[in-house]
């Protein structure tokens, strides 16, 4: 799974960095056979003037060609990040899930 984080009107420091990739990868390393790219861009809306601005916009491109994009607004960038990617994992089984229901287990085991 390759992550890219990118950073618009706000300096993308190396903590900030280091939370983001710790945090795709403990809400989507279980599913890290399933997506293949992250990319996650911050941004502050608002710049200086504060407020519900920091904006977290997640990417996922999955197997076989799949999509996913998710936002989240919140007070602060950790807070906005925190919850685009909790809500990507659900996304994502739900995903998962549907296409297994779809086209049935890839595995068959004989009886």
């Amino acid at each position: 799974m390759r992550i890219e984080i990118r950073a618009r009107h706000i300096p993308l420091t190396e903590d900030l960095r280091t939370h983001c990739e710790r945090r795709v990868q403990f809400a989507l390393g279980h599913l890290s056979d399933r997506v293949k790219e992250v990319v996650l861009r911050l941004e502050d809306t608002n710049g200086p003037r504060g407020g519900v601005d920091k904006v977290s916009r997640l990417t996922l491109r999955l197997e076989h060609g799949r999509e996913l994009t998710l936002e989240s607004t919140d007070a602060t960038l950790v807070a906005a990040v925190d919850r685009t990617l909790d809500r990507a994992a659900h996304a994502i089984s739900k995903v998962v899930g549907r296409a297994q229901r779809r086209h049935g287990p890839s595995v068959r085991h004989a009886a």
